[in-house]
């Protein structure tokens, strides 16, 4: 039984192995690819329920399969802001922070955290106490200062898109980020749940003496980290790199630089769909070329 699968395997992967040798198909998945690639899971559920077949072997036939896997087959977004507008198909919205869209850069943030800081505490001063006595007295000048205060008050710059994501999801952003000698620079984005977006995941690059890249997952008032990789890790080189992020039914997630893995984990604690995509610049100046997003069903 072994051989039997072992080989109807491999004549069917041969073909496809060829095609892909000289295209590339990209991340919707073409439908020939992927029939075949059903039928092969469906030989080797077969062969898992044959009490004659070798375990050993039966895994590493599933784990070539899912090398040509690509169950997220629905295309949920897609923008690369060549129309230069991010408030409209798919509309986007700026929360905090200024975002623009440059020609040929796509979607432009800078953000300085300890500049937005020194802001804050100049808005708040007055250069005469007597003023400041008659806003409170008039108007309701100072409750109205206060409010505008808090409101620009988070120290990060945050756009977010909302959208139904499937809970098994791909998504595929294209970016350019800018080096600082005096600052670390601080990207996270991810999908998130509910009106008040606190609860999702995210991928988070952070820079510095070790530049990072870390999976997290959040809650209202808590976070987590999944899990992080600080070996090779560099995207700010003036290049533009290519993040893949895949998260099947099962939970595992996979993350992808530049078409090299650097991240497999896997986290259930999230198991409803999600309600949009954000993006959160903490520090730093980033590009964003392009990004799509992709569902499964379950």
């Amino acid at each position: 039984m072994n051989r039997v699968v072992a080989l109807a395997i491999f004549l069917t992967l041969a073909p496809v192995w060829a095609v892909q040798a000289q295209t590339d198909q990209g991340p919707s998945g073409e439908g020939r690819t992927q029939e075949l690639v059903d039928h092969l899971k469906e030989l080797i559920r077969g062969a898992e329920q044959d009490r004659r077949s070798n375990p050993s072997m039966t895994k590493q036939l599933r784990d070539l399969v899912r090398r040509y896997d690509w169950p997220w087959r629905t295309s949920l977004l897609y923008d690369d802001f060549r129309d230069g507008d991010y408030t409209h198909n798919p509309r986007w919205v700026a929360n905090h922070g200024e975002f623009l869209v440059a020609r040929g850069a796509g979607l432009r943030s800078s953000f300085d955290p300890a500049a937005s800081r020194m802001r804050r505490t100049s808005d708040r001063r007055s250069d005469s106490p007597a003023l400041e006595i008659l806003g409170d007295f008039l108007l309701g000048g100072r409750e109205r200062e206060v409010g505008e205060s808090q409101t620009s008050s988070k120290s990060e710059a945050e756009i977010f898109t909302r959208v139904g994501i499937s809970n098994a999801f791909a998504v595929k952003l294209q970016l350019n980020l800018r080096s600082y000698t005096d600052r670390n620079t601080r990207l996270e984005f991810g999908p998130f749940q509910g009106e008040e977006r606190s609860s999702g995941y995210r991928l988070a690059y952070e820079s510095g003496r070790t530049p990072s890249l870390s999976l997290l997952r959040y809650g209202p008032n808590r976070s987590a980290v999944i899990e992080m990789v600080d070996q090779g890790i560099v995207l700010e080189d003036g290049n533009p790199h290519t993040i893949e992020w895949r998260r099947g039914n099962d939970g595992e997630m996979v993350v992808l630089l530049d078409n090299k893995e650097v991240i497999r984990a896997v986290d259930r604690a999230h198991d409803d769909a999600f309600d949009g995509f954000g993006v959160v610049n903490k520090g730093g100046e980033f590009e964003l070329k392009q990004v799509s997003i992709f569902g499964a069903q379950r």
